[in-house]
């Protein structure tokens, strides 16, 4: 609109300068010196609108480069909410790889105990390895010491002999430690008769106690 304003200033005045310049045609030097002032007037009003149109140039171009900047900035924040996207489910994907890897570590732990503990009951333990004790079961400690002696001779390793808190045993009574059950059970078999092997119902330093009878 204001654009439209000066330009229709511009052409009045060409045309008042026009008209002005027909009427010097009647050569009186009022109308001369009219024409002149009106041409003069008419000079300053055009540099006048270039000046204007100067500047509403420089206005546009800084319209225009608000734009492209606005138009940058919005790119920019796309590709930069894009990337912290990308970056959060590769963090995701990240977080669920671990907590894969921790899960099969602690799979192959469990794995791993489990056949240490299938070796350790599946191996043949050394005889002199073995922590034993033997103890009389009627209250006579000879009874504790033939059986040691049957004992050692088999290679076993007694380390200690008493009398047990029960005096009403019947059979020889192998009792076991946990993981020892084979151990005693073969015992058993090499001593024969009725003797048994049971669990150790109680806190104890050895891996079998015998308790011998007559």
């Amino acid at each position: 609109m204001r654009t439209l304003c000066i330009f229709t200033l511009v052409y009045c005045l060409a045309t008042s300068g026009c008209t002005a310049l027909d009427y010097s045609g009647g050569n009186t030097t009022e109308e001369l010196q009219r024409s002149k002032v009106s041409i003069a007037h008419l000079n300053e009003q055009m540099a006048a609108v270039n000046r204007e149109v100067t500047l509403l140039k420089s206005e546009v171009q800084k319209i225009k480069e608000a734009e492209a900047a606005a138009i940058k900035d919005s790119s920019v924040a796309g590709q930069t909410g894009a990337t912290k996207e990308k970056e959060a489910a590769v963090s995701e994907t990240g977080k669920k790889e671990r907590v894969k890897e921790v899960d099969i570590t602690k799979k192959d732990e469990m794995k791993k105990s489990a056949d240490e503990k299938k070796a350790v009951e599946g191996k043949e333990i050394s005889l002199k390895d073995l922590k034993v004790k033997v103890l009389s079961g009627n209250g006579k400690l000879p009874i504790a010491r033939q059986m040691s002696k049957r004992l050692i001779a088999m290679g076993y390793k007694v380390e200690d002999t008493g009398t047990a808190t029960r005096t009403d045993y019947t059979v020889n009574t192998i009792y076991f430690a946990s993981d020892y059950k084979t151990e005693a059970q073969r015992l058993a078999a090499r001593l024969g008769g009725k003797t048994v092997a049971k669990p150790l119902t109680w806190s104890s330093v050895f891996h079998i106690i015998v308790v011998a009878v007559p």
